[in-house]
């Protein structure tokens, strides 16, 4: 005889599941994925709005080449910054906390950014928004990783670079619009990037801490409630731990480097960082300064081209997001460095004399690029354990930055030297690695639960 149902609405609505990797998918986890693409979306505008404002801001504050690479690579050093301090950081003192405090950066600095008068203030403006942005990118991955189960997890962490593109193509969008607004249509370009950040802050502040996390910290009867309460099943202490292995109750903060290194992850975190440098130093050289390079090949309204072209990027990416799962990790990674690099070296050695065939040419870098560079956020996210998982990310996020600060810093003087084809030929070159690293180093991940995937690396 089965007993009656309890009139407890807690125990009418916990269940116990096999584990939180194979979990059903519920609403908590949609909403989850959704609130976290609101970071990448903001950074994705706050990087996009200065390729369209970058040709205005030159004449408007008597910028030099020098002065151009600085200020477009400027974001990208802080994100260097970010991502290697602050990963290991939010290893250390939770996700919920910095998942916060970092949008409300991207507010105060975003609006400050419309006051400047001189270059150098520009330039530690933009530095301190690509700090936020590199704390970020650890913060959301990791904190999505952790929450939601391995069905959805490919595709839910490809949407944040999806969120990324949306940020970047409604920015050339918005920046199109403000052209308008006069002569100082450029500082109402940079300073709108405060109203999606505090969009955003706004529906963050009710995420729960990550349960893993809590675990890895030794916190196990909080992560069983945060799970109770929000995903409403029970969990062993067995399955939280089974990445982290004993709970870690010390500070770990900058230490996790060495950690990264001392339990064996030293070749993830090299594959990671070489594939997201090849990925990036071409792709942002190339996004920072698409309206000057069109202009070079002939095409007319060079905004206009770069906000299509944007918007074709975001197809790509959704692409991505719908295949990552069906064909896995490695054949997407793969098969998109080999199509950037056929898309590059058609424009080096075509004779392009048609417009619309330049606008395709650069439409389909992107697109490919775009479709790829959501295993930025997927591979890291999965290679690494939950005490080291933000650290992880943060590394490779870093190295990243490295490639692509000193691609989109040296844009302007080498295509002053060798030309843009030159300049492409160099990004051919760049690819061309990347796509040998991958073909040596890339796992397959999308069959594995989170605690697999890290032993086996």
């Amino acid at each position: 005889m089965s007993s009656p149902p309890s009139s407890h609405p807690a125990e009418k609505t916990t269940t116990r599941a096999r584990s939180l990797d194979e979990a059903p998918v519920t609403g908590f986890h949609r909403r989850m994925v959704a609130v976290a693409m609101g970071g990448p979306f903001c950074d994705g505008y706050l990087l996009g709005i200065m390729g369209v404002a970058l040709s205005l801001i030159t004449p408007a504050l008597s910028l030099d080449t020098m002065w151009e690479g600085l200020i477009a690579a400027s974001v990208l050093v802080g994100v260097f910054i970010g991502g290697a301090v602050f990963g290991p950081i939010t290893d250390r003192v939770g996700r919920h906390l910095m998942y916060v405090l970092n949008l409300m950066t991207f507010v105060v600095f975003s609006a400050l950014q419309f006051f400047v008068t001189e270059a150098w203030q520009l330039l530690v403006l933009r530095l301190l928004i690509g700090i936020a942005i590199g704390a970020d990118y650890p913060i959301a991955s990791a904190l999505t990783t952790e929450l939601v189960p391995r069905k959805i997890r490919g595709p839910a962490l490809s949407g944040l670079v999806l969120a990324w593109w949306i940020g970047y193509g409604v920015s050339f969008w918005v920046g199109w619009l403000l052209l308008g607004t006069g002569d100082d249509a450029w500082r109402w370009m940079l300073a709108s990037g405060a109203v999606p950040a505090v969009i955003f802050m706004f529906f963050r502040t009710g995420v729960p801490e990550s349960p893993r996390w809590l675990a890895s910290r030794g916190r196990v009867e909080e992560a069983k409630e945060v799970v109770r309460r929000h995903l409403r099943q029970e969990v062993s202490t067995e399955e939280l731990l089974a990445e982290s292995g004993r709970p870690r109750r010390g500070g770990s903060g900058l230490g996790n480097l060495v950690e990264i290194f001392r339990r064996g992850y030293a070749v993830p975190a090299l594959f990671c960082s070489v594939f997201w440098i090849c990925q990036v130093a071409p792709a942002f050289a190339v996004r920072s300064f698409q309206p000057q390079m069109l202009e070079s090949f002939g095409v007319g309204s060079t905004f206009g081209a770069s906000a299509l072209i944007t918007t074709i990027a975001v197809a790509g990416t959704a692409v991505g997001l719908l295949v990552v799962n069906r064909i896995g990790r490695r054949p997407l990674l793969i098969g998109s460095f080999a199509c950037i690099n056929v898309c590059l070296i058609a424009l080096i050695v075509l004779p392009l004399h048609y417009a619309f065939l330049v606008v395709a040419l650069f439409a389909g870098f992107q697109f490919f690029e775009a479709a790829g560079s959501g295993l930025q956020f997927v591979y890291p996210s999965e290679l690494f354990p939950t005490d080291l998982r933000a650290t992880g990310v943060g590394v490779a996020t870093a190295m990243s930055r490295v490639g692509s600060a000193s691609s989109t810093f040296l844009l302007p003087m080498l295509t002053t030297d060798f030309g843009v084809r030159g300049t492409l030929a160099m990004g051919v070159g760049i690819t061309l690695i990347g796509l040998v690293a991958c073909i040596v180093l890339a796992p397959e991940t999308k069959d594995l639960g989170l605690a697999e995937a890290s032993r086996r690396t």
